[in-house]
């Protein structure tokens, strides 16, 4: 996110490393293993740690928000923050599922532990 200063690669997320054994590796963000990748139109649900350097600044995203994602190929796709969620319980996975409009979805922690709500981030395709 620019304003924000987030700036990290887009690694494939592995549901059983970064869940079932709660180890997602630092210094990268992930996207979930069920959805689209950015730029394949829908959801692309991505998650990083909330340390200084990865997701802590998501803390302060704003509606109006850019969040730029640039691909191996160098094209930029501009999304803009529409929903911001600071307490999304872990057992609700709405913001997983599959949409119709191209967006992408960023998750962080609030807490260290796996009941901790997550902090999650909506930005729909900009021009």
């Amino acid at each position: 996110m620019v304003r924000l200063g987030i700036d990290l690669p887009i690694l494939p997320g592995d549901t059983v490393r970064d869940t079932v054994l709660g180890s997602t590796p630092s210094g990268a963000a992930f996207l979930l293993p069920t959805s689209l990748p950015p730029g394949a139109g829908g959801n692309s649900y991505v998650y990083a740690h909330a340390r200084a350097g990865m997701f802590l600044s998501l803390w302060n995203a704003r509606l109006g928000d850019v969040v730029e994602v640039t691909s191996r190929s160098g094209e930029v796709r501009v999304y803009v923050v529409t929903e911001i969620h600071p307490r999304v319980a872990p057992t609700d996975v709405r913001h997983t599922l599959p949409t119709s409009d191209e967006r992408i979805t960023l998750q962080t922690s609030t807490g260290p532990r796996d009941a901790d709500p997550r902090f999650v981030v909506v930005a729909v395709r900009g021009s």
